[in-house]
C-alpha cells in the first residue's frame, strides 16, 4: 500500500510523541463515548465562547475536522513544557516541622490520652510504643523534656526523656516492635475542608473529592468536626450571575464560621479543546458555553473564596478538566495566574485530551495523605505519589507550586523505553493492515531512554511504522530502584 504524503497531514497532539502512518479517514469524530451501561459519557469538546456576565449567542453545532492522514514529527514544541526524567519509586523526603502537639502518635498512627510531645518538633508518641512511659506519673513526665526518635536521629541511642542535660533512662528507652511508622513521619491534626465545584451535567457519585473525603475520615475519627466536605454544583446563566453568587456566598459564610486551617478545592468541569477555556453551563458538548480560565475563577469561584484560600495555612487546587488547559500556552499561563492570585500552595492539572477524572483519584489521595496528614514536603511527594498510582499512566500531570517569587511549573509524564517510549502510547492497532498490537521493539532498545526510534509493524507485507521522537529538554535523574520511569517536564 502506498504511503500518504506527509505534507498533507494533520499535526499530532503534543501529549503523544508517536508519529503514526495511517490512511485518511472520512466523517466526523464523535466527542462522546459509551460506558458499560450504554449511556453516552461526555468527554468535553468545543463550546461556544461566552465570557460570564455577557449574554451568549445561540449555540450551533460545530464541525470537527477529520482525523489526519499522517501525524507529523514534533518539529515545534511550543505547547509542550520541556522534559526531565525521574525513577518510578522515589523517596518522599523527611517531613517538615509544623505546629507542635500532634494528635496522633508518629510511631503507630493511633491517638492516646497519655501521649508525650517532642519538645523539638511537636511529634507525639504513646505509651504503647514507648513502654517506659506507661509506668510514669503525669507530674514526673511534666518535669522532663522529651526528644522523639526522629529528632534523636539514626544510629544514636534513644534516650527519650531528659532532666536538664541528663537522660532519665541512661541505658536508653525501648521502642516497641508494634511501632510501624516510617522514619520522620508525623500525623498532623489540622482541620481540613474539601470543597468541590462541579459542573451540574457531570455531577455524580464517586467523584475525586468525595473519594478523598471518605479516605481522610479514618484520620479524623477522634475529631470528625475537623474534616468537612462541601459540594457546589454549577450551571451558570451568563446573563444572570446573581443566583450563583448567592449560592457561593452561603458556602463562604459556612466556611468562615468553621475556620479550617487547610483547604482543598477540586474543580470538576469540561474544557474547550481549541482554546483551553473552562465550561460553566450545558452538557459538555455543543450546547455548552465556556470562558477563559481567569474569568471562570473570577465569576464561578469568586473573589470571596479567593480571599478565603489566601488566608489558609495551606491550600491546594485540583483542576479536573481535559488537557487543553495545559497543552495550549495561553490557557496554561492563565492557570499560572490563577494559582498565583489564589496563592494555592499546590495546583494540579492534567494533559490528557479526554481526561477521565475518576482515574486521578488514587494520585490525589496519595498526595493529600503525604502532605496534609503525614506532613511531607509537597515537592518531594509528587514523584512518589505518581509512582504509586497505577491508574494515572495514561495522562501527564502538571504541578504548579506557589512561592514568594512566583509560581513554579513542572509536568510529569510516565516514560518506559518499550511500553511508553518518550512518554507516548502505542496505538492498539496498525492503521494500514488493522493488526492488533503489532509493533516490533527494535533491538537494544529496552534500556535506552529519549532516543529517536522506529517501531515497525510485525505483520508480513505491511509498511506501517511508528516514529518516536526525542523529548526536548529531557534530562535524566538517578535511577534508584526501578526500570519504569516518569518524565518530569519543566518550563523553559
Amino acid at each position: 500500500m502506498a504511503r500518504v504524503n506527509k505534507h498533507s497531514a494533520a499535526r499530532m497532539s503534543p501529549s503523544n510523541p508517536l508519529d503514526l502512518l495511517v490512511e485518511k479517514t472520512k466523517g466526523k469524530k464523535n466527542t462522546a463515548r459509551k460506558t458499560n451501561g450504554g449511556k453516552l459519557k461526555t468527554t468535553g469538546g468545543t463550546a461556544t465562547h461566552c465570557p460570564l456576565g455577557i449574554p451568549g449567542p445561540v449555540s450551533t453545532s460545530v464541525e470537527l475536522s477529520p482525523a489526519g492522514a499522517l501525524a507529523l514529527p514534533q518539529s515545534s514544541q511550543d505547547s509542550v513544557l520541556p522534559a526531565v526524567v525521574l525513577p518510578k519509586k522515589v523517596r518522599t523526603g523527611r517531613p517538615s516541622s509544623v505546629q507542635p502537639g500532634d494528635l496522633w502518635c508518629s510511631l503507630c498512627g493511633n491517638g492516646h490520652a497519655s501521649s508525650v510531645t517532642c519538645s523539638k518538633c511537636g511529634r507525639s508518641n504513646c505509651p504503647g510504643c514507648i513502654p517506659e512511659l506507661a509506668g510514669m506519673e503525669k507530674e514526673e513526665l511534666d518535669s522532663c523534656t522529651y526528644e522523639c526518635p526522629t529528632c534523636c536521629g539514626r544510629r544514636n541511642i534513644f534516650y527519650g526523656l531528659w532532666k536538664g542535660d541528663a537522660p532519665v533512662f541512661p541505658q536508653g528507652m525501648t521502642i516497641a516492635d508494634t511501632a510501624k511508622g516510617d522514619h520522620g513521619v508525623r500525623y498532623k491534626s489540622s482541620s481540613v475542608i474539601v470543597l468541590e465545584f462541579i459542573m451540574a451535567s457531570v455531577a455524580g457519585k464517586g467523584t475525586p473529592a468525595l473519594a478523598l473525603h471518605v479516605q481522610l475520615q479514618g484520620f479524623f475519627s477522634q475529631n470528625p468536626q475537623d474534616l468537612k466536605y462541601r459540594c457546589v454544583p454549577f450551571d451558570v446563566d451568563p446573563s444572570n450571575l446573581e443566583p450563583h453568587r448567592e449560592k457561593v456566598a452561603r458556602v463562604v459564610n459556612l466556611l468562615n464560621r468553621e475556620n479550617f486551617d487547610q483547604a482543598i478545592l477540586i474543580v470538576h468541569t469540561h474544557s474547550d479543546k481549541e482554546r483551553g477555556d473552562l465550561m460553566y453551563c450545558g452538557d459538555g458538548n455543543t450546547t455548552s458555553q465556556s470562558t477563559g480560565i481567569s474569568d471562570f475563577f473570577e465569576k464561578v469561584i469568586g473573589p470571596d473564596l479567593r480571599e478565603y484560600f489566601q488566608s489558609r495555612k495551606y491550600s491546594m487546587m485540583v483542576l479536573a478538566a481535559c488537557g487543553s488547559v495545559v497543552r495550549i500556552p495561553a490557557a496554561r499561563e492563565e492557570l499560572r495566574e490563577v494559582a498565583n492570585s489564589f496563592k494555592f500552595a499546590d495546583t494540579f492539572a492534567f494533559s490528557e485530551a479526554d481526561l477521565d477524572p475518576y482515574r486521578i483519584t488514587p494520585f490525589i489521595a496519595e498526595f493529600v495523605m503525604n502532605v496534609l496528614v503525614t506532613g511531607r514536603p509537597s515537592k518531594d511527594t509528587v514523584p512518589a505519589a505518581l509512582s504509586l498510582s497505577s491508574t494515572l499512566h495514561y495522562t501527564g500531570v502538571v504541578h504548579l507550586q506557589w512561592t514568594e517569587t512566583g509560581v513554579e511549573m513542572e509536568r510529569f509524564e510516565r516514560v518506559h523505553p518499550t511500553a511508553q517510549p518518550n512518554g507516548g502510547r502505542f496505538p492498539l492497532q496498525c492503521k494500514i493492515c488493522h493488526a492488533y498490537r503489532p509493533w516490533v521493539v527494535p533491538k537494544a532498545t529496552k534500556k535506552r531512554y529519549n532516543i529517536k526510534q522506529v517501531f515497525k509493524c510485525g505483520t508480513k507485507k505491511c509498511s506501517g511504522f511508528l516514529v518516536v521522537r526525542r523529548l526536548k529538554g529531557y534530562r535524566p535523574l538517578p535511577d534508584r530502584l526501578d526500570k519504569i520511569f516518569a518524565a518530569l517536564i519543566s518550563p523553559p
